[in-house]
């Protein structure tokens, strides 16, 4: 059984005591609000991000600078995971926008202690990986930050995991 501890409400104390959000998962929460917000920013921008990435490769590969063969390999790669993503703008970015909401939202019910919150937020997270894997495949993975994006929700999900004891609603 969980150790849950009681704080009471200073109006009237004797009516009811209401459970103290801990710390751990207060931390979390918090960052899952930041994380939402700065996933918007780029769910929004990202159509601006790929143009401007084909603009970029446009512009190395006109200036008429030789490129070494492993850079011009990977500007490949790159070109064609970008015009992948060109290709299912509108599906990538409801997928994004609906793991945003969903993460946001169960987040806010883990703040308010509701177990319900971890799965909601866990479907959150989930969604975008399948979706993008589903729509891009193994092109999605074009650098070593593409996976670390893929490893955060998953290192997440197991930090609210060890939180579930506190979620006693």
């Amino acid at each position: 059984m969980p150790e849950v501890n009681y704080t009471n409400d200073n109006l009237n104390e004797n009516d009811y005591q209401k459970p103290i959000l801990p710390s751990g998962l207060n931390v979390l929460t918090i960052l899952t609000f930041i994380g939402c917000a700065i996933g918007a920013i780029f769910t929004l921008i990202t159509p601006w991000i790929m143009n401007f990435s084909i603009k970029m490769m446009d512009k190395a590969a006109a200036s008429g600078d030789e490129l070494s063969a492993k850079q011009a390999t990977e500007m490949e790669k790159s070109r064609q995971a970008i015009e992948l993503t060109q290709s299912n703008m509108l599906p990538l970015l409801l997928i994004g926008a609906l793991g945003i909401i969903l993460c946001f939202v169960g987040a806010l019910m883990m703040r308010k202690l509701k177990k319900d919150g971890f799965w909601i937020y866990v479907g959150g997270q989930v969604l975008p990986l399948a979706g993008n894997f589903a729509l891009m495949g193994m092109a999605q993975f074009t650098s070593v930050w593409s996976y670390v994006m893929f490893i955060i929700p998953i290192v997440f999900i197991i930090l609210y995991a060890g939180q579930r004891k506190y979620l006693v609603r």
